[in-house]
């Protein structure tokens, strides 16, 4: 039982931490994809549709990561037999994914791959999940990995005000303006990840802690 309570608390620390990781990226992803294509590309990369698909990456890449955890337990907690089965559920998958794809771009253009792309992190999450609840009996680690409203709030308080910035600031097309955008983004992710930090638990805290190597390899020595 102790074993099983720390695995949940665990997985499910994984899944927050990445939730929110990923909540954060998407929301400030919509603000600053322009601005950080201007200054890495200039002009050419940030008047192209370079910001529009950067922007869809930002999602693309939250759910990468929380599939990228839920996967690691699947395939870790399950048998070799166990491991075929999911491979041979995922080919219908596989095949709906490449025919999505091509609607979906013929829709949208490149973007429309994104999408595609998302759907399917977003299928291959939902049975990890599945499989976690099942494999823990309840759905507590579910319930462990989602964001709480406080910090939903602060989330989407700070990227109202980071768009409000863009629309105001950056559409200025001036270099003050720029600096400007980018210090109010500053401001507020600061504002954010403190917020978030102080709304967790001492379970989580704890956990993000254990996560630092150099502290880790300190104790152990």
């Amino acid at each position: 039982a102790v074993v099983s309570t720390q695995s949940t608390g665990t997985l499910g620390n994984l899944l927050r931490l990445n939730a929110l990781f990923g909540l954060v990226v998407t929301v400030y992803g919509l603000s600053y994809a322009r601005l950080a294509l201007l200054i890495y590309g200039g002009d050419a990369l940030a008047e192209s549709d370079g910001p529009w698909l950067l922007q869809w990456h930002c999602p693309y890449i939250a759910v990468c990561g929380i599939n990228g955890v839920s996967e690691c337990f699947y395939f870790a907690t399950m048998s070799q037999i166990e491991v075929e089965n999911y491979n041979l559920k995922l080919l219908p998958f596989s095949i709906c994914f490449l025919m999505l794809s091509a609607v979906l771009s013929y829709l949208f253009g490149t973007v429309g791959f994104i999408l595609a792309n998302i759907g399917n992190m977003a299928i291959r999450i939902f049975f990890s999940l599945r499989y976690a609840a099942s494999y823990f009996g309840g759905m507590d680690v579910l319930y462990r990995s989602l964001p709480n409203v406080p910090q939903l709030m602060i989330i989407g308080v700070c990227g109202a005000t980071a768009l409000l910035s863009k629309l105001v600031l950056e559409s200025s097309n001036s270099h003050l303006g720029d600096l400007c955008h980018i210090i109010v983004g500053g401001l507020s992710l600061i504002l954010v990840l403190m917020i978030l930090w102080e709304c967790e638990d001492n379970s989580f805290k704890t956990f993000f802690k254990s996560l630092n190597p150099i502290k880790t390899r300190t104790k152990t020595e």
